[in-house]
């Protein structure tokens, strides 16, 4: 984690979000029922007056069939936050099938997981290399000073700070 692809995503959401008629951020992680993702994504898709009375007592399968017919005739954007499993995307992914207009976007540091999208749709993020990461450190740090200039005497210290953060934006 660290590299940013959270707040990348983040910013995209926010730019975009005003495209579709109706959206949602799911954040996964580890700890997950297929259920609980289905149920809080029809309610976020579904709109608060138009979640059935019944989610609770629906099943996997009925609740697919909802999110289904809810996404049909809605322009949604969907995030998946945080996916540490395949499963995940694909016990949900029937209920994404045939959607012309709607997005989902998906966020995993699991080379596994990513491998689900189509080559042309992934984005790979890598770490800052060391002119960059050096360079975003001085700017957070050093916001008072022109440029945001490291201080001479101060470079030996930031070089090693920044190298034990090994260009994670999030570290430093």
């Amino acid at each position: 984690g660290g590299l940013g692809k959270t707040t990348l995503v983040t910013n995209v959401y926010e730019r975009e979000k005003i495209n579709f008629s109706a959206t949602a951020w799911m954040v996964v992680s580890q700890t997950y029922t297929i259920e609980a993702l289905l149920r809080k994504l029809l309610m976020k898709v579904g709109g608060e007056q138009q979640v059935p009375p019944n989610i609770d007592k629906l099943d996997v399968y009925d609740l697919k069939e909802k999110l289904k017919q809810k996404l049909k005739t809605r322009k949604c954007l969907i995030v998946l936050d945080d996916v540490w499993d395949q499963e995940v995307y694909l016990q949900m992914s029937d209920a994404f099938q045939n959607l012309q207009s709607s997005r989902i976007i998906i966020t995993t540091r699991k080379n596994h997981v990513a491998a689900l999208a189509h080559p042309t749709r992934r984005l790979d993020i890598q770490p800052l290399g060391n002119a960059q990461a050096f360079d975003l450190f001085c700017r957070r740090t050093f916001y008072n000073e022109k440029d945001h200039a490291c201080p001479s005497d101060l470079v030996e210290v930031a070089t090693s700070i920044v190298d034990r953060c090994q260009g994670l934006p999030l570290a430093l």
